[in-house]
C-alpha cells in the first residue's frame, strides 16, 4: 500500500512513470526437421512424440518458420538445423542429403533467416561396438559445407545422446565453431539444466536451449522460465510445441497446445512474463507443423505465412 501511494503521488506530481520492461524474443521460427504428431488417443510415448517429416520444397519449410516469426513482430526468423544421419536418434530419420540441404539453405540466405546448424553426437557404447562421436571432427564437416551460406550463424549441439558439456569440452567445440567464423555462436540443447557447462561461457555468446516436453504448459513454463532465469545473462531458447503436448499425456483432447487459441502466440505470451532478465536474449522455436489429430488437423504451418518479398 505504501508503494502503491509514492506511486499514486508521483502520477499526481505530473511524474512520468515508466512500466517495468519485459522480456522479449530476439529470435522466433522453427526447427527443421519438423514434426507431424500421431493419431487421436495416442499414450505409448515413442508414437505420441510423433515422426519427422520431409517436407516437399523449400517453400513449405519457409513457411513454417515464418508461420512462427509472423506471430511475434520485431523478432529475427530463426531455424535450428539438424545435419547428418538421424536414423539413431528417437524417432528416426535419415535426415536431407547434402544437395537438398544447399538448395533450401540458399534460400534462407534469400529470406534473412538465422540458422544454427545441429549435430546430435553419440557417447560410446562398446557394447554395440559404436564409438563416441567426434564432436570437433562433425563441426569441421558440416561447417565446412554449408558456411558460405550468410544465413549460417554458428552450430549447436544436442546433448541428448552424448552426455554432460564439461567446462572443457564447451571450450574445445565453441573454439572449433568460431575457427570457422568469428562471429559464429554455439548452442547447446537438453531439458536438464545441469548438461549444460558448470561455468564456461566463451565470449558471452553461448545459447542454451531447453528442449522439455510431456507435461502441462504451466510445468513447462515454469520450467523454462527457470531455465532462463538460472542462466541468465546468458542467451537461452525454448523448443516448444511438440507433437506429445499437443493434447494431454494420457491420450485425451481436453487439454494441451492444440486448445489455446492460437498456440504459438499465446504460449509465447505466457512464457515471457515469467522471465526476470528483459535484457536477456531469447528464442522461441517450434516443432510440430502438421497435426495427425482429427480435432486439430487444420494445423499446418506449411503455408499461409507472410513470407519477406
Amino acid at each position: 500500500m505504501k508503494h502503491l501511494a509514492i506511486c499514486m503521488m508521483l502520477v499526481v506530481a505530473g511524474v512520468a512513470l515508466s512500466p517495468a520492461r519485459q522480456a522479449s524474443f530476439k529470435w522466433t521460427g522453427a526447427w527443421q526437421p519438423t514434426r507431424k504428431s500421431a493419431a487421436d488417443g495416442i499414450t505409448q510415448l515413442d508414437v505420441k512424440i510423433g515422426s519427422f517429416i520431409t517436407l516437399p520444397d523449400k517453400a513449405s519449410l519457409a513457411n513454417v518458420i515464418f508461420n512462427v516469426n509472423n506471430r511475434f513482430p520485431g523478432s529475427a526468423p530463426l531455424a535450428t538445423w539438424a545435419v547428418g544421419d538421424l536414423s539413431r536418434i528417437t524417432p528416426a530419420y535419415e535426415g536431407l542429403p547434402a544437395e537438398v540441404h544447399e538448395h533450401y539453405l540458399s534460400y534462407m540466405d534469400q529470406l534473412g533467416v538465422t540458422v544454427f546448424l545441429e549435430i546430435f553426437p553419440f557417447k560410446a557404447n562398446p557394447k554395440k561396438g559404436i564409438g563416441q562421436t567426434n564432436v570437433t571432427a562433425a563441426i569441421d564437416e558440416w561447417l565446412g559445407k554449408f558456411k558460405h551460406h550468410k544465413c549460417v550463424a554458428g552450430m549447436g549441439i544436442e546433448l541428448e545422446y552424448f552426455g554432460k558439456a564439461t567446462d572443457s569440452m564447451a571450450r574445445v567445440w565453441d573454439e572449433k565453431i568460431k575457427s570457422h567464423g568469428a562471429g559464429y555462436r554455439m548452442f547447446l540443447r537438453h531439458y536438464n539444466g545441469d548438461y549444460m557447462p558448470p561455468s564456461y561461457r566463451g565470449k558471452g555468446d553461448l545459447i542454451f536451449i531447453n528442449d522439455a516436453s510431456e507435461g502441462t504448459l504451466e510445468e513447462l513454463n515454469q520450467g523454462f522460465a527457470r531455465w532462463a532465469n538460472r542462466f541468465s545473462p546468458t542467451a537461452c531458447a525454448f523448443q516448444l510445441g511438440y507433437p506429445a503436448d499437443e493434447d494431454h499425456m494420457n491420450g485425451t483432447n481436453t487439454s494441451g497446445w492444440w486448445t489455446l487459441k492460437d498456440p504459438i502466440k499465446d504460449w509465447g505470451k505466457a512464457l515471457l512474463p515469467l522471465i526476470k532478465n528483459p535484457e536477456q536474449e531469447l528464442g522461441f522455436i517450434w516443432v510440430t507443423a502438421r497435426s495427425g489429430k482429427t480435432y486439430n488437423a487444420g494445423w499446418d504451418l506449411t503455408k499461409g505465412a507472410r513470407l519477406p518479398e
